[in-house]
């Protein structure tokens, strides 16, 4: 296996690296993307994505064609948190967090193939959070209904950072009317109930992870649905350890049924690596959880960048994910033949001396394609790029970008059906981004507080393709 230090660009510029990046700390996250994309940006870029249909790599490996991009939100004037699944025929779901004005009051919009009418799913407890790290969750049940996991957030007086609860909708007709949602944790409504991963089994069961405060410090917990989201059984919390609280969970199973949990968890000396766990009966049980790489970060904070994992038809589990390990700081990809007992040596993807967190994205194909998506974070200017092996994972192509290298792109997400590919991503101008980080409360201040979060101008981004 290769890895690769330099990106193949579909533009000549290349920013320079950063060297002097800070990690934030976990109570300085954002909940946010605020953007300020130009139509004359938008426009010359689609232009030039036009003429540049095939996204090669540089050494010859494999690669990626892909139409224009189109902004997917513009229907709704402003959306984050961009969320895609694609049904068992391909049928692809779209979806993104929008409100009035770029506010808090979050309403979750779902458009599923490229002309369907929009549905809207809103909440009477309250708005559905736009955040990035933790967006809304859409999956297709094997009856054909389309499941919505996502966060409430709700202002608590004398709490410092917003409570929320963990809800979960269904529609049975393609995301255009959706039915009562339900709360699928068992202690308090509202609470610490956040970075959620919803999966569809094979075996029709729904199965719902997040990171849960109910005993202080944060925890993996999940919890499952036997009749297609209508009720949720016992939340099971599924290690005694901490995990990382601002970091999402990722959910995949095998076609044995084997079902697999990942998160960053807090290690003794606060060192902060990804770990799986298996579970052989539904999630009732869990193994110990095992280190995907001993990338040994140490930091006293929650970056807001969890892991993606999927199981490919022999039963390799594959996994990607960020670390901001000193001189090794990026995007890694390994993969376990063993259940997820042992994981074989990492691949950089995308890797520098430092590195601001990256939200990596993993989905597979036919012929052996695995794809991942993250949004640079080695440049001063995220971006979004991808990579692409049509030998399951043994080699890849290096790196490409998919999003104008002059705004800032985050927050990527991936479908693929066969060798077709969807890629969506949220995106705001660089100016905005640069104001959007100043404006965040410093929460290492006792008295602030974390307001709600805000979808600001960002814009939801698509485009499609095929795997050459």
């Amino acid at each position: 296996m290769r890895g690769a230090s330099a990106h193949c660009l579909v533009h000549n510029h290349v920013p320079s690296h950063d060297r002097g990046l800070q990690y934030r700390n976990a109570h300085e996250g954002s909940y946010t993307n605020r953007t300020g994309g130009s139509t004359t940006m938008l426009m010359r870029w689609t232009m030039v994505a036009t003429m540049m249909l095939v996204l090669a790599a540089c050494g010859g490996g494999a690669s990626v064609a892909l139409d224009a991009p189109r902004e997917v939100s513009a229907p709704t004037a402003v959306g984050a948190a961009p969320i895609v699944a694609l049904r068992g025929d391909g049928v692809r779901a779209t979806a993104w967090v929008s409100a009035e004005g770029g506010g808090d009051q979050g309403v979750l919009h779902v458009q599923v193939g490229d002309s369907g009418a929009i549905g809207v799913l809103a909440d009477s407890l309250g708005p559905i959070e736009p955040h990035g790290e933790a967006p809304p969750k859409l999956a297709w049940a094997r009856d054909g209904s389309l499941g919505a996991l996502y966060a409430v957030g709700k202002l608590v007086p004398g709490r410092r950072f917003p409570a929320s609860a963990l809800r979960f909708a269904r529609s049975t007709d393609g995301g255009r009317t959706w039915g009562a949602p339900v709360t699928v944790a068992d202690s308090a409504l509202f609470a610490s109930y956040n970075f959620h991963a919803l999966h569809a089994a094979a075996d029709g069961r729904l199965y719902a992870a997040w990171l849960d405060g109910r005993h202080g410090k944060s925890a993996a917990y999940i919890a499952r649905s036997d009749d297609g989201g209508a009720t949720w059984g016992r939340n099971v919390r599924v290690d005694m350890g901490e995990s990382c609280p601002c970091c999402r969970t990722a959910l995949a199973s095998g076609a044995d049924g084997t079902l697999y949990l990942a998160w960053r968890s807090v290690l003794p000396g606060s060192v902060r690596d990804i770990v799986v766990a298996r579970s052989t009966d539904g999630g009732g049980t869990w193994s110990a959880p095992v280190r995907v790489h001993a990338d040994g970060w140490v930091y006293d904070g929650c970056p807001h960048a969890g892991p993606a994992l999927a199981v490919d038809a022999d039963g390799t589990l594959h996994a990607t994910w960020w670390t901001g390990k000193d001189g090794r700081a990026g995007v890694w990809y390994a993969q376990s033949r063993d259940r997820g007992r042992s994981f074989a040596a990492p691949v950089a993807m995308g890797v520098a001396s430092a590195s601001r967190p990256a939200h990596a994205q993993l989905a597979l194909g036919d012929g052996g394609a695995v794809v991942v998506a993250w949004d640079d974070g080695t440049v001063k200017l995220p971006r979004v790029v991808v990579r692409t092996s049509r030998d399951g994972g043994a080699t890849f192509g290096d790196a490409v970008t998919a999003s104008d290298p002059q705004v800032a792109a985050q927050f990527p997400v991936l479908g693929v059906h066969a060798r077709a590919l969807t890629l969506v991503w949220a995106e705001q101008s660089a100016v905005a981004a640069a104001h959007a980080e100043h404006a965040r409360p410093n929460m290492k201040d006792p008295a602030a507080r974390m307001p709600l979060p805000r979808v600001g101008e960002t814009r939801v981004m698509l485009r499609t393709g095929a795997l050459q």
